[in-house]
């Protein structure tokens, strides 16, 4: 398969790759809607994937990935196709609003979605005005003084009016792309354009619009799991840009998480705001209903989903107040039936109800009167009543459908506490093969794909569906090691144990007392690393450390991070976070960053109602052993995995993986070693919190001087 090789640009494969890019390209160049999982270990050159693609595709690749910063890594890729082969291929992404709007920071009091609705319905109305007031044609505003208007009190948005031209066709005003728009979209074509430097390539056109622009003619478009996997957003992508799904090659990147990203699109919420929202929605189309002189024979449907919403929205309210009143913190399970003769009682015909509730709310979207803060993906707000409607409906749907599972769940912080309803489709593979089912070919990449045929039926619900890979790993395994504990470990039944509290304890000081710099200790929850935290302070101290501690708001992370990289380059520090949490997955530990891993647990969910019900589901669908595992057991290793997988992240770098749970290297009743992949069971070695540190003094010896400067790039 040579030819893929014009796109690659480097010098040579790595080991093993030429296996994967084969199978890359006979996937996509046969195409009939074929599916490659790809299990492949950081190093593996996952994203030259997309030059084998190239080199198959018949028409566009569509890139899915989870989160902003995954963009740049593709950019990353193509940027150096750009630079080391002759191959140019132009490359769009989409990206939200909060991200890419420029007056997303002035915006207060209302969602971003709302404001950007109002604005561009007053630009709308500004160009109208422009083009009857100048007896044109085309009235093009960015070849016009644009208003100046002090932020917080625009009517119109600048960047919007740069982007559209209105014109005239008898006597009906239509907007298209402004010139300026189009010189944008095609100067994205002509560069790599990092995110950061999006709106400065726009030149005070909106970005949001320059993307959506750019992205029906590129060759590569990267879009959020949202845009294709969402069941509202996945028929309305493909027509949008124009794309034909057989021409269309999928990559699915970080493959592990799109099981469960996509259970959490099939999440509808109903919130106390929500439900406030769709009663403001209401008020403002009964004053519009009282405006319009229409015939009563024209009422009928209106004034009964007025009456239906005037019932319901008051029950819910009181329904979500007495369960916050009386919950926990956590999530339980909705009893379907309570909530149903609560929120219905006085109402004959359930459907007919929710039928003219549905007709409202389409009213509501086409008269421009929603309140919401959520959009569809043509920019339109979606109205709070249709999420209710929405809601209820799948409340309905869970009646006769067990893939349907009805939560309650509650949250707080301080004094202030939160309850919402949620109704989730708990198996992702329908919404995921309407998708395989119907593009070109997919492909689907993880580092962390193990063990991959039960991704294959989370995913995709059909043993067989897929070609599968799985690739050993290509760094050199003299530049790790592995250890699993024999005895610790963190069941419930041993877990405040004194001997084996000691054991776990034993291990975490092996960890930060002998492997020099920074290191970091995954446990399986909050209250679990408070339990250690101090033990692991006084183990620090001894070690000349710091210790950092991973706080529950996302928004305090990079600061930590910042410090903790930081004492990296010095003494070194330790840091405490959580399996599955916001330090253990997405961030890259390059070179002095991290050192070595303890992974403290084997991170299973909590065995609640709310499991035992996802556990049934499967258990009924695959069986007993099947379905355990891929319910309860799949996402526990993945969340290990991925803990684990950050002390390692080139070739050059060494490190040490401590798997702190005896689950991780028994095969018998509860363990998960079968499961994980081949090189690491292949590599794993059992011992004593003693032996262990017997083992990495005997490593770092084998390394020398050598392993600082490794770790230093």
């Amino acid at each position: 398969m040579a030819v893929y090789l014009d796109y690659i640009p480097y010098p040579s494969l790595r080991p093993h790759q030429d296996e994967m890019l084969d199978a890359v390209y006979d996937v996509v160049s046969t195409g009939d809607h074929g599916v490659l999982m790809i299990d492949a270990p950081t190093g593996s050159g996952k994203t030259s994937c997309i030059s084998a693609a190239l080199a198959a595709a018949p028409g566009k690749i569509v890139v899915a990935v989870r989160t902003v910063s995954q963009i740049g890594v593709y950019l990353d890729e193509i940027n150096r196709i750009w630079s080391n082969t002759r191959h140019r291929p132009t490359v769009s992404y989409l990206i939200g609003k909060q991200k890419a709007c420029p007056l997303a920071s002035e915006i207060w009091g209302e969602s971003i979605y709302y404001a950007c609705m109002r604005l561009r319905e007053g630009s709308k109305n500004y160009m109208v005005s422009r083009l009857e007031r100048g007896h044109n044609d085309v009235y093009d505003p960015s070849r016009d003084e644009i208003p100046d208007e002090p932020p917080g009190e625009r009517t119109v948005c600048p960047y919007y009016l740069r982007s559209k031209e209105a014109f005239e066709i008898n006597g009906k005003v239509y907007f298209r792309s402004s010139s300026a728009a189009v010189d944008a979209a095609e100067r994205m074509g002509r560069r790599i354009v990092p995110v950061d430097a999006l709106e400065k390539t726009c030149r005070g056109v909106c970005p949001y619009e320059v993307m959506s622009l750019h992205a029906k003619s590129s060759d590569i478009t990267i879009l959020n799991y949202h845009h294709l996997f969402s069941p509202d957003f996945q028929d309305a992508i493909i027509q949008w840009l124009g794309l034909e799904a057989d021409r269309m090659t999928v990559i699915v990147d970080e493959a592990h998480n799109l099981g469960d990203s996509v259970r959490e699109m099939n999440t509808r919420v109903l919130t106390p705001r929500i439900l406030e929202l769709a009663e403001r929605e209401i008020n403002r189309f009964e004053k519009a209903l009282g405006q319009a002189k229409l015939g009563e024979e024209h009422h009928d449907w209106r004034r009964e989903g007025l009456k239906t919403a005037r019932h319901l929205i008051p029950r819910i309210q009181r329904f979500i107040a007495a369960r916050e009143a009386r919950s926990k913190d956590g999530e339980t399970l909705l009893d379907g039936e309570l909530f149903r003769q609560y929120v219905y009682d006085g109402i004959d015909d359930i459907d007919l109800a929710l039928s003219y509730l549905s007709d409202v709310a389409v009213a509501i979207a086409e008269m421009k009167l929603a309140e919401s803060d959520h959009e569809t993906l043509y920019g339109d707000i979606q109205p709070s009543l249709a999420t209710m409607v929405l809601f209820l409906r799948e409340v309905e749907e869970a009646e006769h459908d067990p893939s349907y599972q009805r939560k309650i769940v509650t949250t707080s912080s301080g004094e202030r506490r939160w309850t919402r309803l949620e109704v989730t489709k708990i198996d992702p593979a329908p919404v995921i093969r309407r998708v395989v089912d119907n593009v070109n070919a997919t492909l689907m990449l993880s580092g962390t794909l193990s063990p991959i045929d039960a991704y294959e039926l989370y995913c995709l619900g059909e043993p067989g569906r897929a070609r599968k890979i799985s690739l050993p790993n290509p760094f050199p395994q003299s530049n790790r090691l592995i250890i699993a504990a024999d005895r610790a470990t963190t069941q419930l039944s041993a877990r405040e144990n004194p001997e084996n509290r000691n054991l776990i304890s034993g291990y975490i000081s092996a960890l930060i007392e002998e492997v020099p710099g920074n290191v970091a200790v995954f446990f399986t929850s909050y209250p679990m690393m408070a339990s250690y935290r101090d033990a692991c302070a006084r183990f620090a101290r001894g070690a000349g450390k710091r210790v950092f501690t991973e706080p529950r708001s996302a928004e305090d992370i990079p600061k930590i991070l910042e410090e903790f990289f930081r004492a990296g380059r010095s003494a070194g520090a330790v840091l405490l976070g959580v399996s599955g949490g916001k330090l253990a997955e997405g961030i890259d530990y390059k070179g002095e960053a991290l050192n070595g891993v303890a992974v403290v647990g084997l991170p299973l969910s909590v065995f609640d109602e709310i499991q035992k019900e996802v556990i049934s589901y499967y258990t009924q669908k695959y069986g007993k052993k099947r379905g355990t595992l891929i319910a309860y057991t799949l996402p526990a290793i993945n969340r290990g995995l991925q803990a684990a997988g950050r002390v390692i992240r080139a070739e050059s770098e060494r490190g040490v993986i401590l798997l702190c749970d005896s689950r991780f290297a028994s095969r018998g009743l509860g363990g998960v070693r079968m499961y994980l992949p081949e090189w690491v069971q292949g590599e794993m070695v059992m011992a004593d919190p003693e032996r262990c540190r017997l083992l990495i003094r005997e490593k770092l010896r084998e390394w020398g001087d050598t392993f600082a400067c490794s770790k230093n790039g």
